[in-house]
This record gives structure tokens, C-alpha cells and sequence, in this order.
């Protein structure tokens, strides 16, 4: 057995989505919409599974998250490289992201996290 995919609620679908395109080469595997409630979502593909299935909805609230609270706290995505690594910080940076626990190291690989509308999106290579 495996995750099939991890879903994840956002405000702006459409930015999500140009997010994970651009740091991570994720693709539209799958695109799913019920405009009778509003709920759109598109399931983003990466080199391997699991995939994101980004969601919104006219209810969302971006309310700022506690991370002291119980339930799901980031997301980790694995890159192929020191390289890639560096290259999508510096783009973070550059692009105004903030920047989580910098630097960190958990055996020998180093650890970022990227917050997009307060989630975390944690980098490692």
C-alpha cells in the first residue's frame, strides 16, 4: 500500500497551483469542478506518488493555523539535489516567502519549510 494523494484546502487554487508548478514541477494530473457549490480542485502530479490535491471552495478561510495543534503540520517534498534545493530557496526568498527553521539538519540532509498561505511545505534533499 501507498498515499494515493494528500488534499490540501487553499483560498487561491489557481495561484496553489502555479506554486507547485514553478518550485516543483508538479503537473494537472486530474481537474475536478462542481459549480453548484464552488468547490474546485486540481490533483497535482510529481515524479512519483503520492500527489496534492490542491482544494477550494467559496467557504475557505485562511485563518492564521497554530502549530501546536494536533493534526497534520506540513508537508515534506524531497528534492533530487543540493542543487534543486538551493535553487528553490533562493527562489522562495526571492520571491517573499517566508522561510521556516533556517538552517536544520536531520541525518545529513538539510530541511526548509516554505509556508504558502499558512501551510508548511517542507524541502529536503
Amino acid at each position: 500500500m501507498r498515499i494515493s494523494n494528500i488534499g490540501l484546502m487553499v483560498k487561491d487554487l489557481e495561484k496553489a497551483r502555479m506554486f507547485f508548478e514553478d518550485y516543483f514541477g508538479a503537473t494537472v494530473h486530474a481537474q475536478y469542478n462542481e459549480e453548484e457549490n464552488g468547490y474546485y480542485s486540481y490533483i497535482m502530479k510529481f515524479d512519483e506518488n503520492p500527489k496534492i490535491e490542491l482544494m477550494t471552495k467559496p467557504e475557505v478561510i485562511d485563518a492564521k493555523k497554530d502549530r501546536n495543534n494536533a493534526g497534520y503540520i506540513h508537508i515534506c517534498i524531497k528534492v533530487d539535489s543540493k542543487e534543486k534545493f538551493e535553487e528553490i530557496l533562493a527562489k522562495a526568498k526571492a520571491d517573499g516567502y517566508e522561510i521556516l527553521y533556517e538552517p536544520a539538519t536531520v541525518g545529513g540532509s538539510e530541511f526548509r519549510a516554505i509556508t504558502f498561505e499558512d501551510n508548511i511545505i517542507e524541502v529536503c534533499y
